[in-house]
């Protein structure tokens, strides 16, 4: 066991995230401030729930609610977590596939996110990044 709160948390709220393939999103909201910042690797004019920018827990509630209703997660496996000097910020590496229900098209992509955390120990920003090319194409955008 670490002695990182906030490193423990994020490996439990993965884990669960494999395990029930996007059933453990209550978790995850948990861990975040009502005012969280999520930057997809996506930009907005993508057509998809996921796209964009989400300001505060609301946003971030539908960013999950759009993407468990158009995309079937496959596996999402994290590598490893990489800890901040200040224990504040934490960089998931990690693996995974999605298949999109409308295309039946498949994106199997190395994912990195990148948590950081308020002096409550809250999610105040998550960026990730992964193959957006990939999944525009998963998508049928390109």
């Amino acid at each position: 066991m670490s002695d990182n709160p906030k490193l423990e948390a994020l490996k439990s709220a993965y884990t669960g995230w494999h395990e029930t393939k996007g059933g453990n999103v209550d978790e995850i909201m948990e861990l975040f401030d009502d005012h969280v910042e999520m930057h997809s690797a996506l930009t907005a004019d993508i057509p998809d729930a996921v796209a964009g920018v989400h300001l505060h827990k609301a946003q971030a509630g539908e960013y999950f609610e759009g993407l468990l209703r158009d995309w079937e997660m496959i596996y999402y496996h994290v590598d490893r977590f990489i800890v901040g000097e200040d224990g504040r910020e934490i960089v998931a590496v990690c693996r995974c596939a999605w298949r999109n229900k409308q295309t039946g098209n498949v994106i199997d992509t190395p994912k990195i996110d990148i948590h950081t955390f308020n002096e409550d120990d809250r999610v105040v920003r998550f960026q990730e990044v992964y193959d957006t090319l990939g999944f525009a194409r998963a998508l049928g955008v390109v």
